[in-house]
């Protein structure tokens, strides 16, 4: 008896090692595949980053929509699509610079609808254009600012369609602004609205596009910044070695 109990006890022993055993090696074994993971996802946020390539877009010409100054030495292009809520986030920090380096910056803005996963980015940016077409600059970036600061009232409901996008919204933008409302349906569809926003497009793909907003300074893709004064430091920059570079000129 007394010999059983004895292996009675030691097979518990036994088979409570043997568990303690697996247990911390399934232990181990998850610590090291979510530190894996973790590192894993570390460093490909690093890679993203550490892999940026400044891309080049093609020059300004007459028939880019711009405002600032004409003649200034600094450019800022901005790529981007009107429904995209990353820019309409940027919008008013865009705003912004354009109120503090009006006299020093050229600012551009041309189209890149992503027309994949935004179903209004088209009709949003033959709106714009199709107000510039009836009413030159002014009308353009009336629209232009209109689009953006009215997003969310416009491009929430997916179950419109881009025409009714037009008549149930952006008919009274454009009558809001000053546009004749016939005019602007019927410059909705011109020819040459359809042929500017492809060749922004065009442009965009050019210069490797593969995201909105997309923003150049000099033509020199930037990453994109965070904040107001991330944006201000790169202009900063960008004005100085250009009056560094009239000084060594002269």
């Amino acid at each position: 008896m007394q010999s059983n109990i004895g292996g009675n006890n030691s097979g518990q022993a036994n088979k409570a090692t043997i568990w303690f055993i697996v247990g911390f090696i399934v232990l181990v074994t998850a610590g090291a595949i979510i530190a894996g993971a973790y590192s894993s996802g570390t460093s490909s946020s690093n890679n993203a980053s550490s892999t940026f390539v400044a891309t080049v877009a093609p020059a300004i010409t007459s028939a880019d929509w711009t405002e600032g100054n004409p003649n200034a030495k600094v450019s800022f292009v901005e790529y981007g699509d009107f429904e995209c809520p990353a820019c309409g986030e940027y919008y008013p920090v865009v705003q912004q610079l354009v109120q503090n380096y009006s006299s020093t910056v050229l600012f551009v803005f041309r189209n890149f609808p992503l027309y994949t996963i935004h179903p209004f980015a088209g009709i949003s940016a033959q709106a714009a254009e199709a107000a510039g077409l009836e009413g030159g600059a002014a009308k353009y970036w009336a629209m232009n600012g209109l689009l953006y600061t009215k997003q969310s009232e416009w491009s929430v409901n997916s179950a419109l369609t881009p025409q009714q996008v037009l008549s149930q919204y952006l008919d009274g933008y454009a009558q809001s602004i000053g546009l004749d409302v016939n005019t602007f349906n019927s410059d909705i569809n011109a020819t040459s609205v359809a042929q500017k926003i492809q060749a922004d497009v065009n442009s965009g793909t050019a210069a490797q596009i593969d995201h909105t907003p997309t923003f150049f300074v000099n033509l020199k893709q930037i990453p994109n910044p965070t904040s107001a004064a991330d944006f201000e430091s790169v202009l900063n920059a960008a004005i100085a070695s250009s009056s560094a570079s009239s000084s060594l000129a002269h």
